[in-house]
């Protein structure tokens, strides 16, 4: 016959786990203290080679996690995984503006936290439930970029030149040499940087066609003598439509201050 337990036995047992407990809340708050006592990462010692390597390397992932999700591959999950471990170890390196490689550093903070933000974003969802081509397509340059940034560095000089034309306020009534200086002259920069991506190749093209055709028709009724206020806010419109479209890419090359 099991005897009953008395006070003394139910007490024993209550805090008999108490040191388990106080053990591993001391190690949950030894981790937290070193987590946050962690130094920023050493970019003294930073190689743009290998950093460049390393952003391959996580393009890599991502081409191949896409790849096993559109073909059903049976690896999927270990393709995600090795993705979510490289992008984490990338975040700890480089995620802050603290951390910046020093050939990034002429980018400013804001815009370099929300490229980080953004490109994270679209890792989560590639691993989650893919992504669609547009968005694919969107993370793989802003990757490549990232090995290469005399090419954001080069178009953060133009984006800056436009913004400074355009917040000078000196357009007069020449409304071709306004387009020019706002898209013509920037899209052809932009062209440029573009070569391997042919479908963003496609969708500045096809912006900046349709930019020139609007202002193409506003010419037309300002030369039948339409209403100069009616012509005014067609420019006006256009002129917002042009700097909607040029703000996404300001945003792709790291620009959006």
């Amino acid at each position: 016959m099991k005897s009953k337990k008395t006070a003394t036995d139910i007490k024993v047992q209550t805090y008999a786990g108490t040191p388990l407990i106080r053990g591993f809340a001391g190690v949950l708050l030894f981790l937290f203290v070193l987590t946050t006592s962690l130094p920023a990462c050493d970019m003294s010692s930073f190689v743009q080679s290998e950093f460049a390597e390393r952003c391959q390397l996580l393009l890599d992932l991502c081409e191949k996690a896409d790849l096993a999700r559109n073909l059903g591959h049976p690896d999927l999950t270990d393709y995600n995984n090795a993705l979510s471990r490289e992008w984490i170890r990338f975040f700890l390196a480089h995620g802050n503006h603290v951390n910046i490689p020093p050939t990034l550093s002429f980018i400013a903070t804001d815009s370099w936290n929300a490229a980080i933000d953004e490109v994270g974003n679209a890792i989560a969802g590639l691993i989650k439930t893919g992504l669609e081509r547009e968005r694919m397509n969107r993370l793989r340059f802003r990757v490549i970029l990232m090995k290469e940034p005399q090419r954001i560095e080069s178009l953060q000089k133009m984006f800056a030149g436009r913004r400074q034309f355009i917040d000078s306020k000196e357009i007069g009534p020449d409304k071709e040499k306004w387009l020019e200086q706002a898209l013509i002259l920037p899209a052809i920069a932009l062209n440029d940087q573009l070569g391997e991506n042919p479908e963003l190749q496609h969708q500045l093209q096809t912006e900046v066609s349709s930019h020139i055709e609007t202002l193409q028709r506003i010419l037309e009724h300002e030369k039948q003598g339409s209403d100069k206020e009616v012509v005014a806010a067609l420019f006006a419109s256009l002129q917002q439509e042009i700097n909607f479209d040029m703000a996404f890419w300001e945003s792709l090359f790291f620009y959006n201050t």
